[in-house]
């Protein structure tokens, strides 16, 4: 169980899922001191620039993952690993940047962490690691495929972490199906997002498939009751290292059911 003195560092906490994960742990975890540590790229692309988000975290650090120090570290009981560059278009056209922060500086992270005594680093990784989709659903021991820069730092940082977890130091990565639903800091290039905003500003919603794909999606909310979960577990639950896919099995929708989801609710 979390104690009172738990320390609970949170990168990129100033995205789309970090304002939600901090009202959050601030509501299930009250005990706990919040640290945010971001570059601040997107601390001001709020829905409404009045209430500031972050003031659910007890401390927030300004700096490039790239730069952080086992100083940043000191203190820290866990850590919630959410920076990152996030997404396919970004990861396809800045490459070497992608591999440098979700990779290297990521595992710099988590070695730093271990040395410093963090005990639990739970990672944000995604479905995306499985590649192209088929009729079969993706358990956790089937083999990944990724098939872009993003999905492959994903991969290649859940084997790193892999390596580095003992029973002093818990890791636990959350293969995160596709997410959806508000957020102070709300993200549009996510598919079920973009369709409802397609839908509201332009009157169209605009599929750029056949519409058959499968999409796998999962709400903000329910994506920080699991990161609350790798915050508590304990090593009878999983062991020292555990990857999960992180979704619903009820919330598995083809691309052109979502559409004409959405174009009928609105």
């Amino acid at each position: 169980m979390v104690s009172k003195s738990n320390r609970i560092l949170v990168t990129g906490n100033q995205g789309y899922i970090g304002p939600i994960l901090g009202a959050y742990l601030r509501r299930t975890m009250p005990d706990s001191f919040l640290v945010g540590f971001d570059t601040g790229l997107f601390a001001g692309c709020l829905l409404n620039p009045i209430l500031w988000p972050d003031r659910q975290y007890d401390l927030q650090r300004y700096c490039d993952l790239r730069d952080l120090s086992a100083e940043d570290l000191r203190g820290v009981d866990a850590i919630v690993h959410l920076a990152a560059i996030s997404n396919d278009p970004m990861g396809n056209t800045f490459e070497q940047p992608t591999e440098d922060i979700n990779l290297h500086a990521s595992l710099r992270l988590a070695r730093l962490a271990k040395v410093a005594g963090v005990r639990r680093f739970i990672f944000a990784s995604s479905c995306s690691v499985y590649g192209a989709g088929s009729d079969a659903a993706r358990t956790e021991t089937d083999p990944v495929a990724p098939l872009t820069a993003y999905a492959r730092s994903k991969v290649a940082l859940e084997e790193g972490l892999r390596s580095l977890a003992d029973d002093r130091f818990q890791v636990t990565c959350l293969r995160f199906a596709t997410a959806c639903g508000l957020s102070p800091r709300l993200r549009l290039d996510l598919v079920l997002n973009d369709f409802v905003a397609s839908a509201l500003t332009t009157g169209k919603i605009k599929v750029l498939s056949d519409g058959t794909p499968w999409r796998p999606l999962i709400h903000v909310n329910d994506m920080a009751r699991a990161m609350e979960w790798g915050l508590r577990r304990a090593n009878d639950c999983g062991g020292e290292f555990v990857v999960v896919n992180t979704g619903s099995d009820t919330w598995n929708f083809q691309i052109r059911d979502l559409a004409t989801t959405v174009a009928e609710a609105l």
